[in-house]
């Protein structure tokens, strides 16, 4: 399958002949290919260059294919990764999948072995993106938060009724369903129900600083943090036995 211009594979080896290789055989598919000997200088640059997928080796000196994924994924650059390897080591093989890897390539691989793997990955990559645009959104959204109205939102969402907030929190019901109206506009939830699914949303995805998203970094909002730490201090409604 030809991919379009606009899908960039970036491929980080510490080996040029291998980076050479496999450039030419994705650039045949219609990929474009950007390769890096080492994995600081893809951490450098992956943000400017926004790649689709990511090809590493997981054996590298200094930084390795596992260490070079986390630190990227901590970055808030969820790159979908395949990793080459020659090293038969089943942990190491491990490590790898419980890091998220899309794929796994046991070094010498076949051409079609690899255009395989690069195709899941981009396929991922899409999906992923939409994901990241959408919560992307939620972000924007609670950047408008204040942060009583995120404790509100938080705190309304985990089952507590407006009374029992607005003990936790040390307010008024009356104060509290001012807040809660507020979260609810500024969150665009017409209902509770949505509510509850906006908030378990952006609580349950990873913790990181930020998002790229279209080459554009978008930072936490603190409404999140001021979410996380009401909860953490307020009992959770106990649960009704039938």
């Amino acid at each position: 399958m030809m991919q379009t211009s606009d899908t960039l594979v970036a491929v980080v080896d510490d080996d040029p002949g291998v980076c050479r290789a496999v450039s030419r055989l994705l650039a045949c598919h219609g990929y474009r290919v950007r390769t890096f000997t080492t994995a600081r200088d893809y951490l450098d640059q992956c943000e400017t260059i926004d790649p689709t997928c990511l090809l590493a080796d997981i054996r590298m000196p200094e930084l390795d294919g596992l260490a070079l994924h986390r630190a990227a994924r901590d970055e808030g650059l969820d790159v979908p990764t395949v990793f080459m390897t020659a090293t038969g080591d089943v942990d190491t093989i491990v490590q790898a999948m419980k890091a998220g890897a899309t794929d796994l390539l046991s070094k010498p691989f076949m051409p079609a072995a690899l255009i395989t793997a690069v195709e899941g990955a981009v396929e991922r990559a899409r999906r992923v993106r939409r994901e990241q645009r959408s919560l992307a959104e939620l972000w924007r959204s609670l950047a408008k938060l204040t942060p009583r109205e995120a404790e509100v939102g938080a705190l309304v969402s985990s089952g507590l009724l407006n009374k029992q907030v607005a003990a936790a929190i040390g307010t008024t019901e009356k104060t509290v369903k001012v807040h809660r109206a507020r979260v609810m506009q500024k969150l665009q939830a017409q209902s509770l129900a949505e509510l509850v699914r906006i908030v378990d949303r952006v609580l349950s995805s990873p913790e990181r600083r930020s998002l790229v998203v279209d080459g554009k970094e978008i930072p936490q909002p603190p409404a999140l943090a001021a979410m996380r730490r009401a909860l953490e201090r307020t009992p959770r409604p106990a649960a009704v036995e039938w």
